[in-house]
């Protein structure tokens, strides 16, 4: 017989919990759900068996879980949240490894070998402003440099310091920090470069960067002469202090910090994800972000409660034709073809973790992504 299965999510614009349990048979006499004293675990009871989940938050004393009596095969209660506890869990951390988190002794190595990839030489960590840092000054900036009208677009705009024309350059001995990839001097890394290897997929211009010991794929060139180097956060592990355990994450926990980033910067929900080929666009994705910050827990799910974002997507065959279609309503997101797999791959495995009835929202899928 197919196991009790439980899904929770807090609720924050209500502040209430909401749980559906699906059953592997109608419910009956059998079927009752329980809450702990301290009001954090649910248990769900039904012929027999027993599921037992912890609540993303605790719930208000006093709250008595029922079970409507027209319940079937899946049984959905709300729970208010107790009083004091949605500001505690739901604080939104900092971004997986910022500079705010690294230091001089900060270690980093190829995720594949474990050798190290940055010399010791790297002694500061900076953040990277916003990739279209440089339009948002143009907009802002109240008193402009002057223009000389005998120069070109082009050239101005490299007199003035910002705009299209400008690059953020980075110094041997410091190493700047996206949300995606680390920006580092060649001079600073033990990496080789390939420009023959397909393998992460990158854009025409871009060389691909190997690791100098096991020749893994960890990143690609910043530029056309190869002097900066980004290394992908997911393709290498990280000891943020010294003496501190490493550290590994898949790549869409690096790609949904990006999309929030882009979320505060661009004030839009829907995204266009792709790889940046002009075939094979089975992969591609098309992306509303339904919700940027929740917390849930599930039996399917080790270490429940996880902060993660809700995602409605879908598979589309033409990004350029999504994109046309969307409008202003959508923005681009091109990732390496490693990062879209992943991302495409958490998605889908979230969706079957789901009750079935919350599986699907109109022509979406309904999927997690972690934070």
């Amino acid at each position: 017989m197919a196991a009790i299965s439980i899904h929770a999510e807090l609720l924050l614009n209500i502040r209430q919990i909401t749980v559906q349990a699906s059953l592997p048979t109608d419910c009956n006499a059998t079927t009752s759900v329980r809450l702990s004293s301290e009001r954090s675990l649910l248990s769900a009871f039904h012929d027999g068996q027993v599921a037992e989940i912890r609540l993303p938050a605790a719930v208000r004393e006093g709250s008595i879980p029922r079970i409507d009596p027209k319940s079937v095969r899946e049984v959905s209660l709300r729970l208010p949240v107790a009083k004091g506890t949605v500001d505690q869990v739901c604080s939104a951390g900092p971004t997986t490894w910022s500079a705010s988190s690294m230091a001089s002794s900060t270690r980093l190595s190829c995720r594949a070998c474990h050798v190290f990839l940055v010399k010791d030489s790297v002694r500061l960590w900076k953040d990277l402003p916003s990739e279209n840092w440089a339009e948002m000054m143009d907009f802002w900036h109240c008193h402009k440099p002057d223009t000389d009208e005998t120069l070109s677009h082009h050239q101005n705009g490299l007199r003035k310091g910002y705009g299209a024309a400008t690059t953020i350059q980075s110094t041997a001995g410091v190493g700047l920090v996206d949300a995606m990839y680390l920006l580092l001097s060649l001079d600073d890394v033990h990496v080789v470069l390939d420009e023959e290897s397909t393998k992460l997929k990158a854009r025409d211009s871009q060389r691909i960067v190997l690791c100098a010991s096991c020749k893994h794929p960890v990143g690609v060139a910043a530029d056309a002469d190869s002097a900066r180097i980004r290394l992908y956060k997911w393709e290498i592990r990280l000891a943020p202090k010294e003496g501190s355990a490493w550290q590994e994450y898949p790549a869409d926990k690096f790609v949904s910090a990006q999309i929030l980033a882009m979320i505060e910067s661009q004030g839009v929900q829907r995204f266009v994800i792709h790889d940046g080929r002009r075939e094979e666009y089975d992969r591609s994705l098309l992306v509303w972000i339904f919700n940027t910050n929740i917390i849930y827990s599930s039996t399917s799910v080790p270490e429940s409660p996880r902060r993660a974002m809700k995602v409605y997507y879908k598979i589309i065959s033409d990004p350029t034709k999504a994109l046309e279609q969307e409008g202003f309503k959508a923005d681009e997101l091109q990732l390496p073809d490693g990062a879209l797999q992943s991302l495409q791959s958490a998605l889908e495995s979230a969706n079957r973790i789901l009750p079935v009835s919350a599986q699907r929202f109109q022509d979406w899928s309904v999927g997690l992504v972690a934070r």
